[in-house]
């Protein structure tokens, strides 16, 4: 028995952003973004049958992840209309297996349903309807992707993909990136109105208020009962039950299966290095840079050229009485490879360690020669700049070379490596970071301390602002051994910032963080005295600290690295 189609608060927010998109572009391109079972393909599907009766020679396709789905599912919402509607028709809608044919007097229209591992054979055809459904879980990255050029660009026309976050990488890749893109503006956007449909606005998603009288018990019920989501108790209590009985406990995977916003819902795969809240407070701080362009150097000082397509974006003009840092991850340049450009991307960050927000970004295939020409004129701009390059594997002690023996820098991170036999004594202070486990790890840290200082409003905590760092920052993942790394793609930008970050933790400026005198006392054998440190309130004692534990316990170790901070 069929029953009015009535649509629920999602379908209803999703049907009005649709009219919205066809009222400014007279098509549909739209990537929907949604929590489980809250109706989309139900209203897509029944959008496409009124497609298929409004037009005469119009060919809908619906594509579903699995055969059974396909089926049992997506299939039953058109076969039911069509079938309710044949008393109401000119002429009977001809229902079959896995299509339907509807009657116009100029040309039937034609609504064909296929599956995810079939849908290649959609790219002889002219669609003007397309429905991917769930299109995170096809198997393969281009899975969806040969089938939507079948769509024809005249007006009237409609693609739609729907799907549930199935991650940042591998299988849910292309989605993501088809999410990021409709979230582009300018030259960026990819055509599509991103649309997304949450569990709290599912009426059915609740259950009994007592069951959750003691929350909010968890951070996540912190921030779902918190502004802008207010859930209530009995959304709360509706979330745990889903918690236990489907997701096993993990919140990760309730916030992929039952996202309460964009952000949350591409769980990276893998263990994710940052926290949702850290995610947050990055992706908050995002910011347009000012100016595009280019350094070049004049005199002693530099100034910056601008342009549209320039590399280096700018954040922030120099500041007087500002101190900054820039870190360095050099690579080997562009490469060639059949014919493509390849290669890893040489990144550099600039960092205003008086007020913790990142300035400048740049990353491009440039070869370390290159690179250094880059730096010491961006340097220069920022007030000589401390210059903290990455050594490892010979790129970065080649552009470092270079940037002192030609271009004469004057201002250079110095770090005691671990062969200096004293400490606070030597003669030869090493320049450059060398990264290893440990120190990885210590990069690492210290850039989450920098972070909650900002997330704390502590002054001269760490604001990001560049999109491209908080993206890499979103997929960082910790693989086995407690490493840090991107599953897939660059971290030259996030590796700059994290160095411009510890140097800044061990070179504090004096108006950030300033002891007594300027000066530390010394133990009788020349060490830094921790007990006449300020208190734990004093940030540089407590990255120390930190420091201290994660590095435990080599000591010694810890000891040579953190030398340059006394």
């Amino acid at each position: 028995m069929s029953v009015p189609f009535v649509l629920n608060p999602n379908q209803l927010k999703c049907h009005n952003i649709v009219k919205e998109h066809y009222k400014k572009h007279g098509s549909i391109r739209v990537v929907v973004l949604k929590a489980r079972r809250v109706g989309m393909s139900s209203y897509i599907d029944g959008l496409a049958t009124m497609h298929c009766l409004a037009k005469p020679q119009a060919h809908a396709l619906i594509v579903a992840h699995l055969k059974d789905v396909a089926d049992k599912g997506l299939f039953r919402v058109p076969r039911d209309l069509a079938v309710s509607l044949n008393d109401r028709l000119p002429g009977a809608c001809d229902v079959r297996t896995r299509s339907i044919i509807f009657p116009h007097t100029k040309g039937a229209s034609n609504l064909d349903i296929a599956t995810a591992g079939s849908v290649g054979a959609g790219r002889g055809l002219t669609l003007s309807f397309l429905h991917l459904s769930e299109a995170a879980s096809y198997p393969g990255q281009k899975s969806f992707l040969s089938i939507l050029p079948s769509v024809s660009k005249a007006p009237d026309t409609v693609i739609a993909l729907e799907s549930t976050a199935q991650g940042r990488t591998g299988i849910g890749e292309t989605f993501y990136n088809y999410w990021n893109g409709a979230n582009e503006t300018g030259s960026h956007w990819n055509g599509y109105t991103p649309i997304f449909l949450s569990w709290l606005d599912d009426p059915t998603c609740h259950r009994p208020a007592h069951e959750a009288e003691d929350a909010p018990a968890t951070d996540l019920e912190r921030e779902l009962m918190g502004k802008p989501f207010n859930a209530s108790l009995s959304q709360i209590a509706w979330m745990r039950m889903v918690l236990e009985g489907e997701c096993e406990g993990s919140e990760l995977m309730f916030n992929q299966e039952y996202p309460h916003s964009a952000l949350v819902a591409f769980v990276a795969t893998g263990d994710p290095a940052f926290t949702a809240p850290e995610i947050r407070y990055a992706m908050g701080t995002k910011q347009k840079p000012v100016k595009k362009g280019h350094f070049e150097r004049q005199g002693k000082g530099a100034a910056f050229v601008d342009n549209v397509r320039g590399k280096a974006l700018m954040y922030e003009t120099v500041k007087e009485k500002c101190t900054y840092f820039v870190g360095v991850d050099c690579a080997r340049g562009m490469e060639q490879d059949s014919g493509r450009a390849t290669g890893d991307f040489a990144s550099f960050m600039v960092l205003n360690g008086t007020t913790g927000d990142f300035a400048m970004q740049f990353s491009d295939w440039v070869n370390p020669v290159e690179m250094a020409k880059h730096v010491d004129a961006v340097g220069r701009y920022y007030n000589n700049a401390m210059m903290i390059v990455e050594l490892t594997g010979n790129l970065g002690l080649w552009c470092q070379q270079v940037l002192r023996d030609q271009y004469q820098y004057p201002n250079w991170y110095m770090w005691k490596g671990k062969d200096d036999k004293t400490w606070g004594k030597g003669k030869s202070p090493a320049l450059g970071w060398e990264t290893t486990g440990r120190t990885r790890d210590l990069l690492l840290s210290t850039f989450r301390g920098a972070l909650h200082n900002g997330m704390k409003n502590i002054p001269g905590g760490l604001r990001v602002k560049d999109e491209e760092f908080c993206r890499q920052m979103d997929l960082m993942t910790m693989s086995t051994g407690m490493r840090w790394d991107v599953e897939h793609g660059h971290d030259d930008v996030f590796m700059a910032g994290c160095l411009a970050v510890i140097a800044c933790a061990q070179y504090p400026p004096t108006n950030i963080i300033s002891f007594k005198g300027n000066t530390l006392d010394k133990d009788k054998s020349g060490n830094p005295a921790l007990s006449k440190l300020k208190p734990q309130t004093d940030l540089a004692h407590a990255l120390y600290r930190d420091q201290l534990q994660i590095l435990k316990p080599d000591k010694k170790f810890c000891r040579s690295v953190m030398q340059p901070f006394y």
